[in-house]
């Protein structure tokens, strides 16, 4: 969920400049500063200029895999589970790819 529009990210990005890992929507970011360019990250009020924006791979990744919630928790050991109500098969399955790709970036 983004923190600027309380909605579902459609890209997110966050700063180079942030020591936090939430991201915020970045069409919505960029939309923000057309108007008022004040170039501040929305979580950490550091200063997040547009030249220092990331697109923030694993969440586009988890944003690809689980199309229908809005909201996702996740576990110790990195793994992620969606909050939304589903299927356990669903669960496993979505767990099993993200171990899959996880083990293929180590």
């Amino acid at each position: 969920m983004c923190p600027l529009g309380k909605m579902r990210l459609t890209v997110p990005c966050r700063a180079l400049t942030c020591a936090h890992l939430q991201s915020f929507d970045a069409a919505l970011y960029l939309q923000m500063n057309e108007k008022k360019p004040t170039w501040t990250c929305p979580v950490c009020d550091k200063k997040a200029p547009y030249e220092s924006l990331i697109i923030d791979g694993l969440f586009m990744e988890i944003l690809s895999s689980c199309s229908d919630c809005d909201e996702i928790q996740f576990m110790e050991d990195g793994s992620w589970c969606p909050m939304k109500p589903g299927t356990a098969q669903s669960r496993r399955e979505i767990h099993q790819r993200i171990r899959r790709r996880s083990k293929l970036l180590t």
